[in-house]
């Protein structure tokens, strides 16, 4: 017996439902085409069987569903889909992409997604809050005292080998998110949040 799926937003679950291609105004027709130039992958051959979302770690957990994003790539839904915090919720294990029969990576669709939404400035939060650990530390979690006791116990050294150990490559990081705009978006966005 088949369950129908309830989605906050009515006329959304109403047209993700809807399995013929009708353009309208919110659709815009290049979407699909600037998502597959991002990803490298053909998001258009998605037939959306789903085996994507049902070998989501996140998706039991969560209401992110990628299966919802392919086929909102293939509608031309950018605004949706920029706009949309699940965006944010894909961990980037690829588990999708080894899973699906088309041999799609609905990860980099993601990922290009994300990168788009970052361009117009849409980020959350935290994630600009991620921003600034990696600017100052490089890294979204930087080691603690904590950490580095655990890792001795567990006879490792004190700092793994990343900027915690090699702080020289710190100024290229820095240099990286500059040149991007990424750390003067979050330092403008946060302040603008206090």
């Amino acid at each position: 017996m088949a369950s129908a799926k309830a989605y906050k937003d009515a006329a959304l679950s109403k047209r993700l439902a809807d399995r013929s291609y009708r353009p309208a105004l919110d659709s815009d027709p290049t979407f699909v085409g600037d998502v597959e130039r991002i990803s490298g992958t053909t998001a258009h051959l998605c037939y959306q069987c789903g085996t994507c979302t049902g070998s989501c770690p996140s998706a039991p957990r969560s209401s992110y569903r990628i299966r919802n994003f392919m086929r909102r790539t293939n509608l031309g839904l950018k605004e949706v889909s920029l706009n949309d915090p699940d965006l944010w919720l894909c961990t980037t294990c690829y588990t999708c992409s080894d899973r699906c029969p088309r041999d799609l990576i609905p990860t980099d669709v993601i990922m290009a997604m994300r990168n788009m939404a970052a361009a117009q400035g849409v980020l959350p939060k935290n994630m600009l809050g991620t921003v600034n650990f990696i600017y100052q530390t490089g890294h979204g979690v930087p080691n603690s005292d904590g950490n580095r006791a655990a890792r001795v116990k567990l006879g490792l050294e004190p700092e793994p080998e990343t900027t915690s150990k090699y702080p020289e490559y710190l100024p290229a990081i820095r240099k990286i998110l500059e040149a991007y705009g990424t750390k003067q978006l979050a330092d403008k966005v946060l302040a603008e949040g206090q």
